[in-house]
């Protein structure tokens, strides 16, 4: 760190007599998106490109998240002392974070600052030669003056403006800077967090405003080239074998004694020719290795005029050639016919755009590893992995301390980038992507997965009440073929809210096993289990099971609120029009029942007989339930010993559904079969329509935050007045603190356009067929057509027969593609809430006993 003497907010005295400012880069769009996303993060790096003039220095370097650091997201904003069982839940988290190699990405601009005439470059000069000075007596080092870092900051703000805006930036702080500086030597060895507070964790190094950082507490680093403090042996030989040792070993002094990191260090050699886009953006690839790497861009701008000179002196070299090789018989190589034509294809373009510039560009990657073997695995990995591409990555022996200075600021572009430098233009060199954003899910919330895009993993938050908390629309809907792990996306849902929110939960079971019921025992809280069908009528139920709750909307709901579901319910499942005699007869009897303080569906059929003594239409329709009364199926309305369901004291309600028969696509496809459907069909629609009139009434009458779990969501959605209660629960479920999640096979089981468009959390599981593939891709707002995403969906998502066996199928088991609440996209594996027994209760695969046969004798 000899170069840098100084540090006073988001800028860099060195010791040459320059002054370098520093700003953090925060993009929006990814780059792992596709379509106008895609093009939009292009388009702002062009602009960010253009706006380049001089010297500048663009890093992106990993940051390792510490545990404690996601376990403090988790817990904001979160009552420990009042919610034990969400303190519970995240002690076991951390636990699981402690075993893993957390890594995010962050983006840095570094720019020297030019001086304005000729008392800026004196000041320089007389600071460098202090510098000098001080170095050669032994003396410390003086911090820049008052009156230099007003005019510092100046110019940093005139830069930070001419850079365009195209990007969000922002300067970094004190200790930022000092993470970057305190993290180079010490790589994947005891890093240091990137923390934005007033101390950097684990550097030694407390930065405050009173007074200004001392260098001189900085730990010193001895750089190791090619590793000769690994070498104890003697002879000739052993000086000769660090010619192929090219890495760098830094040593660094800690409290548990000397870090030792190895890094290597490549630059770009060659690119190819012909860019195109998207299919070059390299620097986006290269966190997909599976390891960490931090790299960096060295640049030089020109301007158009600037340009167009240089190139125009070039061409006529060029074209001189012809003559050279006019002798020749072989003619002109055909490299300087293509030399040719690449400089006027960039000198038509210079002169077709007046903005165009010209860039030298020089790109660095650095890998690293806690032994020398470790790091060279690694670097030659990263050389063959685009060797097809026709990039070329060298690692030069005797430059690697020049590199590893070059990726910090303050530090001039050494002769081992310039060598490797590619001339390009700002267009062109866009394509590279250097920026994209890695933020991926909620800023708080539960740790509801890895992330596993970018090769390496990353914590995935979600908050339920994010969106709706933040003026913007819910919803969390997950699609996939059968196994693909929907119903493991919604059990996680309903254990965030019951654990972190203290919510309640509305859960739809269409399952035989009654999957939903071991889950909502694993939670705390109240359950209760309403089984639609007596499970006495299943011969393969457990015999403790039992009908236990009634449904009856006249027995649940109370004054207003019971005539209108009753009446909602009661004409969905006798097929009523609404202009029809029998929904008037329907409505006059529910007025008269519910004026009473014994008011049931039985009471109802009552009221109906009495009144039909004068009213045909009411005689009809009580003639109707009472021979419906009479069916099993309908016990959990007319059964008077079944007390209700209790809304107010249920933490959480599953309701069991499977016997409950339900129409076909076929028999609603027109009105001629929908006509023949059977009651009991009807039955089970309308019930699906009762008890999302029941999620409604819980989760939007209370302070409490409310969920509604549609597992099969075609039940609900495929009746108009279901679906116009999902569309509530999303639309306005936020001005009453409740949300809807969904699950189903295709994104067309979710409702209309509006509905499916509103759900701000999408998921997308293992589609094999490539139809319900791309019908899902285009819901989750990625290109259908992209080959990425495609074969992400059919081939790569929880792979049913991957390379590793039985092991790894059920070790990348919840894989999903998602879309987070700020319209991001990635890649996650999905982790079930580490409470108590609940891991084990999502599961639902099902176990399948093979007899022995008894051979023949």
């Amino acid at each position: 760190m000899e170069q840098i003497l100084d540090l006073s907010g988001n800028l860099v005295f060195c010791a040459d007599g320059s002054t370098w400012a520093v700003w953090r880069v925060l993009p929006g769009e990814s780059a792992r998106s596709s379509g106008r996303q895609l093009r939009t993060l292009y388009e702002r790096t062009v602009t960010f490109m253009k706006s380049l003039r001089g010297e500048a220095l663009i890093v992106s370097l990993c940051e390792q998240a510490q545990p404690h650091s996601i376990v403090r997201r988790c817990l904001a904003g979160i009552d420990v002392e009042t919610n034990p069982h969400w303190a519970e839940t995240v002690h076991n988290a951390w636990d699981q974070l402690d075993a893993l190699d957390l890594l995010g990405r962050t983006y840095w601009i570094a720019l020297p600052l030019t001086g304005h005439g000729w008392r800026d470059t004196a000041g320089g000069l007389l600071r460098a030669t202090g510098a000098a000075l001080a170095a050669s007596l032994g003396l410390p080092t003086r911090p820049a003056t008052t009156a230099a870092v007003t005019q510092a900051k100046e110019r940093a703000r005139v830069a930070g403006q001419e850079l365009g805006g195209a990007l969000p930036l922002r300067p970094v702080t004190e200790a930022e800077l000092l993470w970057w500086l305190g993290r180079a030597p010490v790589r994947g060895v005891n890093e240091p967090q990137l923390e934005t507070s007033e101390t950097v964790h684990n550097t030694r190094v407390s930065v405050s405003h009173q007074r200004r950082t001392a260098f001189a507490t900085f730990p010193a680093t001895v750089l190791d080239e090619g590793g000769r403090t690994d070498h104890n042996g003697r002879g000739l030989v052993a000086p000769l074998a660090t010619l192929n040792r090219r890495f760098l070993k830094c040593l660094t002094p800690s409290d548990d004694g000397v870090l030792a990191s190895y890094q290597a260090y490549l630059v770009l050699a060659e690119m190819p020719r012909a860019f195109t886009f998207p299919g070059h953006e390299i620097l986006a690839r290269l966190a997909d290795l599976g390891f960490g790497i931090d790299y960096a861009l060295r640049l030089t701008a020109k301007t158009n005029e600037e340009a167009r000179a240089a190139n125009r002196r070039r061409t006529r070299d060029l074209m001189g050639q012809d003559e050279e090789h006019a002798a020749d018989s072989a003619g002109v190589p055909a490299d300087v016919h293509s030399a040719q034509e690449e400089i006027q294809h960039k000198n038509a373009r210079l002169g077709a755009s007046s903005t165009e510039v010209d860039l030298e560009v020089g790109v660095i990657a650095c890998v690293w590893g806690q032994t020398a073997d470790e790091c060279d695995v690694a670097a030659k990995t990263l050389r063959q992995t685009f060797l097809g591409g026709e990039y070329r990555w060298e690692r030069p022996l005797g430059g690697q301390r020049q590199l590893y200075q070059a990726m910090l600021p303050g530090y001039r572009t050494p002769m081992v980038v310039r060598e490797c430098s590619q001339n390009l233009l700002a267009t062109d060199a866009a394509m590279l992507l250097p920026f994209s954003a890695t933020d991926f899910g909620d800023p708080t919330g539960a740790l509801f997965g890895l992330a596993l895009d970018g090769g390496a993993l990353a914590p995935f938050l979600l908050d339920p009440t994010y969106g709706p908390t933040h003026d913007s629309s819910g919803g969390i809907a997950v699609v996939g073929e059968l196994g693909a792990g929907k119903s493991v996306v919604l059990k996680n849902v309903a254990a965030i809210v019951r654990l972190m929110l203290d919510g309640r939960v509305i859960a739809i079971d269409r399952t035989r096993s009654r999957e939903w019921v071991p889950v909502a025992d694993a939670l705390p809280g109240n359950t209760q289990v309403v089984d639609i069908v007596d499970p006495a009528l299943d011969g393969e139920r457990v015999t403790s099971a039992e009908l236990r709750y009634s449904c009856d909307p006249l027995r649940v709901f109370r004054g207003k609120t019971s005539t209108g579901i009753a009446e909602i319910f009661f004409a969905a499942w006798l097929d009523l029009e609404s202009t029809s005699p029998e929904r008037d007869a329907l409505g006059r009897g529910l007025d008269t029942v519910t004026s009473t303080a014994e008011a049931s569906s039985n009471r109802l059929i009552d009221v109906l007989a009495v009144q039909g003594k004068q009213d045909v239409a009411a005689r009809a329709l009580a003639s109707r339930l009472d021979r419906l009364r009479r069916d099993p199926i309908t016990r959990t309305i007319f059964d008077p010993d079944l007390p209700p369901v209790d809304l107010h004291t249920a933490d959480f309600v599953a309701f069991c559904t499977h016997e409950v028969p339900l129409p076909t696509t076929l028999e609603m496809s027109s009105e001629r079969m929908a006509a023949r459907i059977p009651p009991r069909k009807l039955f089970g629609r309308a019930f699906h329509l009762l008890i999302a009139a029941i999620a409604k009434e819980v989760c939007f009458g209370t302070t409490r935050w409310g969920e509604f779990i549609c597992d099969e969501a075609y039940n609900v959605t495929g009746t108009p007045e279901g679906q116009q209660i999902a569309l509530e629960f999303v639309r306005d479920g936020r001005k009453h603190g409740a949300d809807a999640a969904f699950g189903s096979h295709a994104p067309q089981d979710l409702g209309d356009d509006v509905l499916r468009g509103l759900i701000a959390v999408r998921l997308v599981g293992r589609h094999r067929d490539d139809s319900l593939a791309r019908q899902s891709l285009a819901w989750l707002g990625v290109d259908p057509a992209d080959p990425r995403y495609h074969d992400a969906v059919t081939k790569d998502l929880s792979p049913l027969n991957p390379a590793g066996g039985e092991a790894e199928r059920k070790a990348r088991a919840g894989e999903f593609l998602v879309r987070d609440h700020f319209g991001r996209i990635g890649k996650i594996k999905v982790l079930p809430q580490p409470y108590r027994t609940f891991p084990k209760a999502v599961l639902t695969t099902p176990t399948v006993t093979r007899s022995a046969k008894t051979p023949h004798s």
